[in-house]
């Protein structure tokens, strides 16, 4: 544990707060249960204190992702998305734009492209009572003011089901990670509109809660827990990428374990390890670039058996 971890965010209703990192590692962002946005700076040893900024008041963030590139920060809210500019000596935050999804309901984060052009939200709207339409908004970011627009074919309608998104490191595929199965989505580098892949896998037991891509761009990781009324088991589903087709196949003995049940897993950006967070805990594995296989490196215990529900590193 690093000194004063963990930081408090202040009180807050279920699940855990989101965070985000920014692109030079000086800021960390989070969110409270007052509905602020919460600058937090990152000092040289890894450890927080607060920013010395104000908070800004933005209403209930489910999520929360940085520009890789440049100076903002995305803000998934029930209704759309809102973009801030992020001063890049302070942490302090200023509103620019905003855009509405006209969503019933948005279940994860945004993800964006490595080099910042475009971001993808998935949000959910329903047909009837008992249909529920996974759809993808797709936006071109600029550069100059990080303001959003649709690219062409968004929203793009997807999957019904539950599900957690992730983008290769060549920008040049996006995933959708269902109850069940992957969909898998050519990125045209030029405008960034979505084509189905063909020959998604149905290879992913449990329900989905998170998904990323190792820094080799050769791995599709994916955290599980059980389905409802299933008994516990290896809840890190591996699937190996075809880098000229993007399509996607389980490797050999996924799922892995040691956790059962998985809420987060977040990928080393230049290096093969990946942390998984369950309860009260973070795993630490490394990745075999052969094979797929993840093996238990470490484990740190957080206080109070506290859910990890985010996790976000520094690059």
């Amino acid at each position: 544990m690093l000194p004063g971890s963990p930081t408090s965010t202040g009180p807050r209703g279920p699940g855990a707060p989101p965070i985000a990192i920014t692109r030079d590692s000086k800021f960390l962002y989070s969110n409270n249960g007052y509905n602020e946005l919460l600058p937090f700076q990152i000092n040289a040893d890894g450890s927080l204190t607060n920013a010395p900024v104000p908070s800004y008041q933005a209403g209930a963030v489910f999520g929360l992702v940085t520009h890789p590139t440049a100076d903002f920060l995305y803000s998934t809210l029930s209704i759309g998305l809102e973009v801030y500019a992020v001063n890049s000596s302070t942490g302090a935050l200023s509103y620019t734009s905003s855009v509405s999804l006209y969503a019933q309901e948005i279940p994860n984060s945004a993800v964006m492209t490595p080099n910042g052009g475009y971001l993808y939200q998935g949000f959910w709207t329903y047909n009837s009572a008992t249909t529920t339409i996974l759809q993808i908004a797709g936006f071109s970011v600029s550069t100059a003011t990080g303001a959003l627009s649709p690219v062409p074919g968004s929203p793009l309608s997807s999957v019904s089901a539950a599900n957690v998104q992730a983008v290769d490191p060549t920008g040049k595929f996006l995933y959708v990670v269902y109850e069940g199965g992957v969909a898998a989505y050519s990125i045209d580098a030029a405008s960034g509109e979505l084509t189905a892949v063909p020959g998604s896998a149905l290879g992913v037991d449990g329900v989905p809660n998170s998904a990323a891509i190792d820094a080799s761009g050769k791995f599709l990781i994916v955290s599980t827990s059980p389905p409802p009324g299933g008994a516990p088991g290896n809840c890190l589903a591996v699937l190996s990428i075809d880098p000229s087709t993007g399509t996607v196949t389980p490797v050999p003995g996924s799922p892995f374990g040691p956790l059962q049940t998985c809420v987060v897993v977040a990928a080393d950006p230049s290096a093969e390890y990946v942390y998984a967070g369950s309860s009260g805990t973070v795993s630490v594995l490394s990745i075999d670039q052969a094979t797929g296989e993840l093996a238990l490196v470490n484990q740190a215990t957080l206080p109070g058996a506290q859910e990890v529900s985010f996790i976000a590193l520094t690059h």
